[in-house]
């Protein structure tokens, strides 16, 4: 599954590369969607080649992302009512600050500097804000309201944003780490989860890197996966629970082991495991052949030092983080990517993006670039291109099938008048080849109409003359008093059938009892030119309407294609 979220070791390596925009000022702000801003920085200075002024486009996705981007986005026509607030508060002060709070997964900007300073606060865990304050971090608006009265938290409108809520960064105490690991299989979870010395101050409003769920929600959860099923006994009974916690940790794996103790998430922890030489899926347990010795535990403290050192030196030091963009595999691919797009042999596919290069990606195909910034940008404007692209391919079918459906539709009624103008010719011939006998059919009836008979006794008389073999009587089906018609069962080439063709089933034909033979001949004909007049005119209008739809749909397909271009 595509990456979708910033981890926290993410976030650091943007805010550092973001750095570099300290000192602009902020020209406007656009809102692209309801969750993603654009703001527009320049640098009055004229450093560009052509002597104009330098300009950044920075891009926020309230819970989702933040980075510069070189890629051109529709903006929304009307300005919301949050842009707005923005623009009134904040345009035209120069940046002055970019950093995390913190160690959590947002990040403050400020404009302006003393009582006139300005703050906006992206929050990049669960469900994300955008958030602006004053000076002294009231906020003014938001995108988001919630509260927690449990924890004493109110992110709402002219309540103090939390600052100091947030769980500052400090180095492992390997000590802990150690103990945690030694005794994860005698001590209660939670004790063994608390490696730093912040971790209880931990969980605030951040969460572990890579599942997008709040360290506040997370610690009122087991320590470890299975905590749910033993939560019940764990109220019934102390021993219980203990009892639980033993059988759990002997099911437990390293990777899960380091996931919980660190607060850098599974994907980091599985990084550290591989980088000291060790499995992920090496089972730990209490007994001596799954118990970690002093060695494994000393290269998995050295592995975290290493990884600490980078990334301190990404907060506090003068390190720009470099950028990996990581490919799916091929089969992964291959499922992935649109017909359009399946021509290219040699597609691409993102999957995910890293300012250091996972251990266990080592194998993988990836792409570097020279900031973490530039990744992103890359990865992101790459993934809503194909976005657009399969929108685009959406409505160009669905226009496709509309088109398909009127030329269908066109065919079917000039199908429909064709098969009747036949039938009007059928009817007719048949007249024709019987004009004795269907003369002879009118003729009875009408005497026997006009000698006072009723229609009812006359359909008696038929019935009893049909039993009789009369051949006149033989050759009328029904009666239509109401037309003043009669239907006869006739057929046609009779003398090039053989015995047993002459019982196939005959047509049944309507006549006009006020018409002779050839009169109904004629007004059968008649009507066959009315179809085909109709026919004409139908395939007339339709071709006309087919020809503005097709129209109608090349320019909205040709609009589509100008955006996405």
């Amino acid at each position: 599954m595509v990456k979708a979220r910033m981890t926290t070791a993410d976030v650091a390596a943007e805010v550092k590369c973001l750095r570099r925009l300290i000192g602009m000022r902020l020209s406007n702000v656009y809102d692209i969607t309801p969750k993603t801003y654009l703001f527009k920085l320049m640098n009055s200075s004229g450093i560009t080649e052509s002597g104009e002024s330098e300009k950044v486009l920075l891009l926020m996705e309230s819970g989702v992302r933040l980075h510069t981007t070189q890629y051109v986005r529709d903006k929304s026509t009307t300005p919301s009512g949050f842009t707005l607030k923005l623009r009134k508060h904040v345009r035209g002060k120069r940046l002055e600050d970019v950093r995390m709070l913190g160690y959590d997964r947002m990040i403050l900007f400020q404009f302006g500097l003393g009582s006139n300073a300005h703050f906006i606060i992206l929050e990049l865990y669960a469900q994300g804000n955008i958030i602006l304050t004053d000076s002294e971090y009231t906020v003014m608006t938001l995108l988001r309201s919630h509260r927690d009265d449990n924890k004493g938290l109110a992110i709402m409108s002219r309540h103090r944003y939390p600052v100091e809520a947030c769980r500052t960064f400090e180095r492992t105490d390997f000590t802990k780490l150690k103990d945690t690991l030694k005794l994860s299989n005698t001590v209660d979870g939670k004790e063994s989860s608390q490696v730093t010395p912040s971790s209880a101050d931990a969980q605030q409003p951040s969460e572990c890197a890579n599942d997008g769920v709040p360290a506040t929600d997370k610690l009122e959860e087991p320590a470890n996966r299975t905590g749910k099923k033993s939560a019940a006994k764990f109220k019934q009974s102390g021993s219980d629970a203990k009892a639980s916690n033993c059988t759990q940790s002997n099911k437990a794996t390293l990777k899960t082991l380091l996931g919980e103790a660190l607060p850098y998430g599974p994907a980091l922890a599985e990084h550290i495991i591989l980088d000291a030489g060790l499995l992920p899926s090496t089972k730990v347990g209490k007994d001596p052949e799954s118990s970690l010795d002093d060695h494994t535990i000393q290269s998995l403290v050295e592995s975290v030092a290493r990884f600490e050192d980078w990334l301190v030196d990404i907060i506090s030091g003068q390190r720009i983080p470099e950028g990996y963009i990581l490919m799916q595999n091929k089969m992964t691919a291959k499922k992935n990517v649109t017909p359009s797009e399946g021509s290219s042999t040699n597609q691409k596919v993102y999957d995910e993006y890293c300012p250091i290069l996972l251990t266990q990606c080592n194998s993988r195909e990836y792409d570097k670039f020279e900031t973490f910034d530039d990744a992103l940008d890359e990865f992101y404007s790459k993934i809503e291109s194909q976005r657009v692209n399969q929108q685009h391919k959406a409505k160009e079918d669905s226009a496709v099938h509309r088109l398909n459906k009127i030329k269908l539709d066109q065919e079917n009624r000039v199908h429909t008048l064709r098969k009747e103008a036949d039938h009007c010719i059928t009817m007719a011939e048949l007249i024709e080849y019987n004009l004795e006998n269907v003369d002879a059919a009118i003729k009875a009836v009408r005497v026997s109409l006009a000698n006072g008979m009723s229609w009812e006794a006359l359909a008696r008389m038929i019935k009893d003359e049909k039993k009789a073999g009369n051949p006149v009587a033989g050759l009328i089906d029904k009666l239509s008093f109401e037309k003043n018609c009669i239907t006869l069962l006739l057929s046609n080439n009779l003398d090039d059938m053989d015995e047993e063709e002459k019982t196939a089933p005959v047509e049944k034909v309507e006549v006009d009892l006020s018409l002779s033979a050839h009169a109904n001949a004629r007004r059968w004909y008649e009507m066959k030119k009315k179809q085909e007049t109709k026919q004409e005119k139908t395939i007339t209008a339709h071709e006309k309407a087919f020809k503005a739809a097709e129209k109608k749909t090349r320019l909205q397909l040709a609009q589509v294609f100008f955006l996405v271009e």
